[in-house]
């Protein structure tokens, strides 16, 4: 169990894909043993990353730890 109740994974975002879009994603998810939402998930997750200029969730945890002790030493 996560010791943060913020990391449980309960908020949704739905797509939309078409016949040939999802087609290619199921073969892909399929390919590497994964449920398609899993694989979305990681794939999105790693873009997000990436564009922050990070390389892995590790990194950018300690960028926000390291940001909200500097915002609570301001209260």
């Amino acid at each position: 169990m996560h010791n943060d109740p913020r990391r449980y994974k309960t908020n949704r975002v739905h797509v939309n894909f078409d016949d040939y879009e999802f087609d290619l994603l199921e073969a892909l998810a399929r390919y590497n043993g994964l449920q398609m939402a899993t694989m979305l998930r990681e794939m999105v997750m790693r873009e997000a990353l990436e564009s922050l200029g990070l390389r892995s969730m590790e990194e950018f945890d300690a960028i926000s730890v390291a940001e909200c002790r500097a915002v609570s030493q301001l209260h």
